[in-house]
Formats: structure tokens, sequence, C-alpha cells
């Protein structure tokens, strides 16, 4: 697959009325809510854009494998990508005057103000729809110790020494360890 531009022509599309954009997306990370992820493969793109009768519809799919830290103890977890693009993009002039019309369209409407679309937020889009919200190694992972920062995966009878109370609780926890002296 080939390095594209992932911008288009408005003119092109309303003259062909079919494009057909396939190649590679170039990003070495992508922007995760939670984490700056890696690209371990090629982003594979492919997309299909069509002069409609309501506006120019795009649509499409992205694969890839990025990086993600597990969000217990943050060791690298491959993650398969297969995002699927949807959009159609309106004149800026179409735009809907009130908030009551934009509302009655749950469609993922866009609207551009020049002769050309840029269809990189797409992409990025379908990437990042596809991360799960709680990424983990494994089910049963265990995470780090709060204090020491151990892995609790691989020290199974890990015992932390390190009690830190936090200064707003100290008295009451004064108190709990008079109550356990006394009973």
């Amino acid at each position: 697959m080939s390095v594209l531009d992932w911008t288009i022509s408005v003119e092109d599309v309303l003259l062909k009325r079919r494009l057909i954009l396939k190649g590679v997306f170039e990003a070495e990370y992508v922007d995760a809510p939670n984490a700056r992820c890696k690209a371990v493969e090629p982003i594979e793109v492919k997309i299909v854009v069509v002069a409609a009768r309501d506006g120019i519809a795009v649509g499409g799919y992205v694969r890839t494998t990025i990086e993600h830290p597990c969000d217990r103890c943050l060791k690298p977890v491959l993650l398969p990508i297969n995002g699927t693009i949807e959009a159609l993009y309106k004149p800026v002039s179409e735009m809907p005057t009130s908030e009551e019309e934009e509302l009655k369209s749950l469609r993922n409407v866009l609207y551009y103000d020049s002769d050309r679309i840029d269809l990189t937020d797409r992409i990025i889009e379908a990437i990042v729809v596809e991360v799960p919200m709680k990424v983990l190694c494994s089910e049963s992972c265990k995470g780090l110790c709060p204090h020491c920062g151990a892995d609790l995966n691989e020290e199974k009878e890990h015992k932390c020494t390190h009690e830190d109370v936090d200064p707003r609780w100290k008295k009451l926890f004064l108190v709990k360890q008079n109550l356990t002296k006394e009973g």
C-alpha cells in the first residue's frame, strides 16, 4: 500500500462522483483518551468518497495494531484495530441555525468551508473509537502496589511494609490504634 495525502478536492468528488483512497496512513503514535499509543503495524486505510444527493458521503475502514499500556500494571498490550469510517460532509452554508434542528439528526454530519476536505481526523477517530475504555493485559491483572510500585503480578507474595497515613486521617488512625490496643 502506498502513503497518501488524505485530503480530497470537493470539485474532484463532484465531477467524478466517486473516489477510492487506499493506502497507509503515516503516524507513529495515536493519542487515545488515556494514553499515547504506538502504531506497531502500518495503518492500512481504505476510504470511498461518494457525491450523494445530501452531501459528500465518506465510508471506509482502518486496520492496524497499536500498543497501549495496561491500565493496572502499565505493561504494553497489543490491540488489533478494525475501525470504521462514516461521515457525511455538507457545505457550511447548510449548517443548521438552531440547536433543535441539529439534534434532530444523529448522523455524523460535518461541515466544510473550503474546496478541500481533510480526512485525517476521520482516520484517527476510527482508531480511537476502537480502543476499549479499560485496557488490561489480562482480566486477572493485579496491577501495581500503590506504595512502592512493585508489579503484583510478578511478586505474588508481595508485602509492602510501608504504611503511610494521610495526614488528614492521622488522628483517626491513632484512635483506631488505641482502640485495638485496649480491646
